[in-house]
């Protein structure tokens, strides 16, 4: 069966009946984008901006947001001071002087994003924002505060090569987090190979994303990583099932869910073997988490239709984090594909907003 719905995905005039808008085009060239976004970073002045900080925090939301976490994934262990992401409307007591905020939204018009930002200010933290425009933009000019102004058009979650890529490397341009610039060309590189593969021109016994989704079909994701950036890349991969394919996913890491979601996959088979389980494997993560993600896969795998491991590629974190985030961008389309729906529009966050509008 899974031959079936390979062969749908080597078919590129059944694909564009689907995907009206493209998504598959922009998500395939996710590497092009990430050397796009180095540029933009590295043009950027940083020089209105200095520190010393005690806490470094992002702003944002949704296909914006997650920017941050998949950095903090990064950066974290190695920082001297706390990293944080804010996905509230509400600005966290202990920003203050010597905080440096990063306000993210594509679109630039995020308001969970912007409502803060008068308070930040007040509360004398530096600001940076990252957009392509709107009201965002204009907050920056209007108060002096860099800016690292994207490229538009595209879906948020779609520009996240755009979001990352200058967030990670404004760390290192202030001297916070050195990016070593052999990890940048090497994850460039990987990148760069995984194109030719999870192209659509590759047919789908060469081509993993589209042998994933055939495998995926019909199931509900849920996506497990550890600690650090297969955790963050397992967030990833939960938040494009949901916006691209249109389905419901769920997402943990290790340990944490071991003291308590493991004990879920218990009761309700009849229930749960619709489900797969999809283990995003980094290759320098601690040896403690690996033996647990084997452990558990064997004491769980009787309760789902499928479980399957994923490895990340290259060998710096920066590119297994940029690997993992490319794979699932791409799974997720050709996911949509075979769901036989479009997967740009998101007319359940349209609706919301709309309605949200009516009430001022």
């Amino acid at each position: 069966m899974s031959g079936d719905r390979e062969d749908i995905l080597d078919n590129y005039q059944e694909i564009r009946k689907i995907d009206v808008q493209g998504m598959l085009e922009i998500v395939e060239d996710f590497p092009n984008q990430c050397i796009q976004a180095v540029e933009i970073a590295k043009g950027t002045d940083f020089s209105g901006v200095s520190g010393p900080f005690s806490c470094l925090l992002v702003q944002g939301v949704g296909g914006s947001g997650v920017s941050g976490d998949l950095v903090k994934a990064l950066v974290e262990e190695a920082l001297e001071v706390p990293f944080l992401v804010n996905k509230r409307y509400g600005t966290p007591g202990f920003v203050g002087e010597s905080t440096l905020v990063f306000a993210v939204s594509y679109s630039g018009n995020t308001e969970e994003t912007l409502i803060p930002l008068r308070d930040i200010l007040f509360r004398g933290a530096e600001l940076i924002c990252l957009t392509s425009g709107g009201q965002l933009a204009d907050f920056a000019r209007q108060n002096g505060k860099v800016l690292i102004e994207l490229p538009g058009g595209l879906q948020p979650r779609a520009a996240i090569g755009y979001l990352f890529l200058p967030l990670l490397l404004s760390l290192s341009e202030l001297g916070i987090f050195k990016i070593e610039e052999a990890d940048l060309e090497e994850s460039l590189e990987v990148l760069s190979d995984m194109a030719e593969e999870l192209a659509f021109r590759t047919p789908a016994r060469d081509n993993q994303a589209k042998k994933l989704a055939a495998l995926l079909w019909g199931k509900l994701p849920i996506a497990y990583g550890s600690e650090g950036i297969s955790g963050a890349a397992a967030l990833r991969w939960k938040c494009q099932f949901n916006e691209n394919s249109k389905i419901p996913s769920f997402w943990n890491s290790f340990p944490e869910l071991n003291h308590n979601e493991t004990v879920g996959w218990e009761l309700l088979k009849d229930i749960t073997r619709r489900f797969a389980l999809v283990l995003l494997q980094d290759k320098k993560g601690r040896v403690r988490n690996a033996q647990r993600m084997e452990i558990t896969k064997e004491l769980v795998k009787k309760q789902f239709g499928l479980v399957t491991a994923v490895k990340a590629r290259g060998e710096s974190p920066l590119a297994q984090l940029l690997s993992l985030i490319y794979l699932g961008d791409v799974t997720s389309v050709y996911l949509a594909i075979l769901n036989e729906v479009d997967p740009t529009p998101v007319e359940r966050i349209r609706a919301l907003k709309e309605n949200l509008a009516r009430l001022g």
